[in-house]
Order: C-alpha cells, then structure tokens, then sequence
C-alpha cells in the first residue's frame, strides 16, 4: 500500500497540448536527446527544438512541416492522428489557402501576359504587312512616273525631228537672199535655167560619186592584221587546278588537271593563267621553258604570258 502510493500516477497527453510539446514528452519518456531524432531524421538540431517549440517557419509548406511531424512520432512512438491534430488545433494552416489564391493570381496574370503578347505580335505582323504594302506601292509609282517621263522625252525627241524635217515656209527673204535675187535678175534667166538645172541634178548619190572620184586610188586591198597564235604545252607532275584564257578573252582550259597529263594548246597573246599548284607545273611558252621557281610552293599563283619586264 505503501509503494502504491509513493508511484506517481503518468501524466496523460491533454489534447490541448501542441504537437512540439507532445513529441518531446514522448521523446524524453524515451531517453533520447534532441540531437539523437535530429540524425535520424536527417535534420539540424535546431529545426528539431523549434519543431518541439511549436516553433514553425511560415515561408515552409504545411504540407512539408507535417511531414516532418509524422516522421518525428514514428521515432518516439506517437499516434501520428493525435499529432496532427494536434497541429489542426493550433491553426497553423491558415494560411495555406491564402497561399493558392496567390498562385491562382499568378497564373491569371500569366494568363493575360500571354494574351497581351499575343496582341502586341499581332498588331506588329500588321505592321509590317503595312509597310511591304507601302514598298511595293511606292515602287510601282516610281515605275509609273519613269515610263511618263520616257514618254514625254520621246515625244519632245518626236516633235524636234518633225521641226528639223519640215521645210522653211513665208520666211521674210535676208539681205543674202536680196544680193542673190539681184545677181539672177543682172545674169538674165538663161543663167538661172541652168543654175536650177545643176542644182536638180546634183543628187545625193552624184555628189558621193564626185567626192569618191577625187580620193586616190589604190589597187592593194585592204587587208586586217591577223593575230598571231602561240603554242603553250603543260606538263603536270600532279593533280592541280588551273584556269587559262588568251588576249581575246577565250577560256581555254579550266578546270583539274591529273598528274603526268601533257596538254598542248593555242591562243592569241598575251595569256592569263591560274594555277592552284604552281611547283608541280612546266610551261613551254612558244618553244621557251618558263621559269616557275618564282613562284613559291604550296600556294595558288595568278600571272600573265609572256611576263611583263
């Protein structure tokens, strides 16, 4: 009887207590320290004593802090419904709610950004179709005027030829046409029969032969001078590209060329030749060899025949 009542009886878990102060009861009922749930929840030690201060971060989900609760009573052997609502008593996801409504808003406002610039590319595509529409008006009317104004230059050409064409009519007689007149009437009409007479005969094909007739003549016919063709013979010792036209602008060769080829051709002087490998080329230019050591090896060369001194 005695033993009895020296026991003091356990203290139950009110359910007014909250859950940070229920899991450490439970955790000192069972001789670990702080520390010791902090490893093995894989926690710092001060996350676990503001756990069991009831102590919660507001920026943490309440979906995570209750996570962290219900691993905490597997440990120390709590009922996790108790401790949970333990935490629903203490009101601490309130604000969870607020917190939806916030993303909800952000994504209504992601939502009319998206719209916005759905209108902003759209008024900017019909810009641009605005300006090309422009452009191409603007080029049409810019045609439109240079054909008038070729238009009005032939007409203006037009009407200067017809001026130059039409003969002089009831122009007032000069004082030259006066001192000819009085010659003619002084000579008597006989002269000026035949003055008419020379002047009617005196045909634009009579006057080309007389002027024709005066010239010297020759019996030698004239003759162009013929351009003289040289002969060019290539030898390759290696594949290599070249590119060969004469004075008159005639490609030809152009093209690769494989190695050990001898290519004989003809042209009008002087030449322009390329050639990618230049060491692996001879050149006879008309019988004569050409000196290629001044060109150097490894590169592309471009010079003409004969070389200029």
């Amino acid at each position: 009887m005695i033993e009895e009542q020296q026991e003091k009886p356990e203290q139950p878990i009110t359910s007014t207590q909250g859950p940070g102060e229920i899991l450490k009861q439970a955790r000192e009922k069972l001789g670990l320290s702080a520390a010791d749930i902090a490893a093995k929840l894989h926690l710092k030690l001060i996350n676990i004593e503001a756990i069991e201060a009831d102590n919660y971060d507001p920026k943490i989900s309440a979906t995570f802090t209750k996570g962290y609760l219900k691993l905490y009573a597997k440990q120390v052997q709590v009922d996790e419904k108790l401790i949970l609502d333990a935490f629903a008593q203490q009101n601490i996801d309130e604000k969870e709610p607020q917190k939806l409504q916030s993303f909800s808003k952000r994504v209504a406002k992601q939502n009319n950004d998206a719209r916005l610039m759905l209108l902003t590319y759209l008024i900017i595509a019909v810009l641009l179709a605005m300006v090309v529409v422009w452009w191409f008006q603007q080029d049409s009317s810019e045609s439109a005027i240079a054909n008038i104004s070729e238009s009005v230059a032939a007409a203006q050409i037009e009407a200067i030829s017809d001026e130059q064409q039409q003969p002089e009519q009831n122009l007032p007689p000069t004082a030259d046409d006066l001192i000819v007149s009085a010659q003619i009437d002084e000579d008597g009409p006989a002269e000026l029969s035949g003055t008419q007479d020379d002047e009617q005969n005196n045909t634009p094909q009579q006057i080309e032969d007389d002027i024709q007739a005066q010239l010297p003549v020759s019996d030698e016919p004239i003759t162009q001078p013929e351009l003289q063709t040289i002969e060019l013979i290539f030898e390759f010792a290696d594949d290599c590209w070249m590119n060969l036209t004469d004075s008159t602008g005639e490609a030809i060769a152009y093209g690769v060329k494989k190695s050990g080829r001898v290519m004989t051709v003809s042209g009008v002087a002087p030449f322009e030749v390329t050639l990618g490998a230049p060491d692996v080329v001879k050149i006879s230019y008309d019988g004569v060899m050409v000196d290629m050591s001044r060109f150097p090896a490894g590169k592309s060369a471009k010079f003409s025949l004969p070389f200029s001194q």
